[in-house]
Order: C-alpha cells, then sequence, then structure tokens
C-alpha cells in the first residue's frame, strides 16, 4: 500500500491535462506576462550599516533598497 495520501482538492494531472497546458508566454497579455518575469531573485551579502540606513526608515526597505538600485541603474545606462 502507498504512503501517498490523495489530495481531492489538488487532483494528480492526467495525461490530458498536460497536452493542453501551454507556455505562460502563449496564454497571457503581453503586460501581464513581462510582469512575472521582470524581477529576479538574488542574494546579496550587505553591510549592516547599509541595510540600517534602509530598515530605519519603515518596514518597506526592501521595496526601497529594489527603488534605489533601479534608479542606481538608470544613471548607470544614461552615463
Amino acid at each position: 500500500m502507498s504512503d501517498i495520501v490523495e489530495d481531492i482538492d489538488n487532483p494528480e494531472l492526467t495525461d490530458a491535462d498536460i497536452a493542453r497546458m501551454r507556455p505562460a508566454r502563449e496564454v497571457m497579455s503581453p503586460a501581464a506576462y513581462a510582469r512575472i518575469i521582470a524581477a529576479s531573485e538574488v542574494s546579496l551579502s550587505l553591510s549592516p550599516t547599509t541595510i540600517a540606513a534602509f530598515a530605519e526608515d519603515g518596514g518597506d526597505w526592501k521595496e526601497r533598497m529594489v527603488a534605489a538600485l533601479d534608479e542606481a541603474a538608470r544613471k548607470k545606462r544614461a552615463a
């Protein structure tokens, strides 16, 4: 007997289900697809002072750091 428990809310895909699948870029609008692939998650080692400089202004510090990096990248490209 198998130890796998069937989940009625998440049934196993059938061959027919798999045959109907299409890449996201084929079924989503270009704008929606662009939003889901627009960001890449990376891991950075940052100094405690850099993190503190953003974190001391509130909980959205990661979003503000991303905005600062985006702005720096725009300036670098324009230079």
